[in-house]
């Protein structure tokens, strides 16, 4: 028989549950590896993982993750998508599931991840800490066992039917806010590159910005969360290093799974409400983004 026959024609989301849960139950090794490249606390001891827990009366949570770091005690929720869309407010859902678990004094810090194919990943807009099917495939490849190697082209086999299959669902009332949202910035803001929006999911709220003087850098407004974020792609870490030197107070610096951002927190804008009677608070964002923007140009001899 030919050694490079797929092993099924087809995967779901739960069979990734049944193997994420097992190397999360089982092998600590891939537990530090995982909550490291998450760039969350070291992990020194895990408690226990679990699948399909609803706590609070506000939905599943697909995997769930618990571990100590020291005397401290991490959750981590896990949402698992491989071509479904999301489910209206699912973000928010995880947000207040992990909130309710520090109100109630049960773990010290919650922490929401996405775990997606890489190119699911990198088209949501809500979940800032996440790790790629693609990532996990390489990682259980390199262990070299045949259970790790089977492991990984299940994996792999993910990947292959997102891009076969992935259509994202247009939400009517996001697309007429993020037309807006273009309109205005082609009128006030023309250094920025935005592409015009086309199909427009429920979830999205990232508008994504460009400066063609800063190839290599990429402009978030983040409505709901109320901040504006450059992300550096490719930068190496003597770079990484300058610029935290030379932040102003106003600058903040968040580090994300193979880049970082600097960040400047501004009014918080509804992609689900009026456009016009949020002209203030999209204005906020827009102006405040072209400042940090400027300040990256006049600094930019630093990396």
């Amino acid at each position: 028989m030919k050694q490079n026959i797929i092993p099924v024609e087809s995967i779901k989301e739960r069979d990734i549950d049944i193997i994420l849960l097992e190397e999360l139950s089982t092998d600590i090794s891939f537990c530090k590896w995982f909550t490291s490249q998450l760039l969350l606390p070291r992990l020194t001891l895990i408690d226990i993982a679990l699948r399909s827990i609803s706590d609070f009366g506000l939905g599943e949570t697909d995997l769930f993750f618990s571990y100590f770091s020291g005397d401290h005690k991490i959750f981590i929720l896990i949402e698992n998508k491989l071509d479904a869309n999301f489910q209206k407010e699912q973000f928010n859902r995880y947000q207040s599931r992990a909130q309710q678990y520090i109100n109630n004094n049960v773990c010290d810090d919650a922490y929401c991840v996405l775990i997606a194919p890489k190119d699911y990943c990198k088209n949501q807009n809500e979940f800032e800490k996440y790790l790629t099917y693609e990532d996990i495939a390489i990682k259980l490849e390199k262990k070299g066992t045949k259970r790790s190697l089977f492991k990984s082209k299940l994996f792999q086999i993910g990947v292959e039917k997102l891009r076969r299959g992935y259509q994202p669902i247009n939400s009517i009332p996001v697309q007429n806010f993020w037309l807006l949202y273009w309109g205005f910035k082609e009128k006030f803001y023309p250094n920025f590159y935005m592409k015009k929006p086309t199909i427009v999911p429920h979830n999205s709220d990232w508008p994504m910005l460009f400066d063609g003087e800063l190839p290599k850098i990429v402009f978030y407004h983040k409505l709901a969360q109320g901040n504006v974020d450059a992300t550096f792609n490719e930068f190496d870490k003597e770079a990484e290093f300058n610029i935290k030197n030379i932040l102003p107070e106003w600058i903040k610096f968040q580090k994300h799974n193979k880049a970082f951002s600097l960040r400047i927190f501004v009014e918080k804008t509804d992609r689900f409400s009026s456009f016009n009677s949020q002209l203030n608070s999209v204005k906020n964002g827009l102006d405040e983004m072209y400042k940090l923007r400027n300040w990256i140009l006049v600094n930019k001899k630093f990396f």
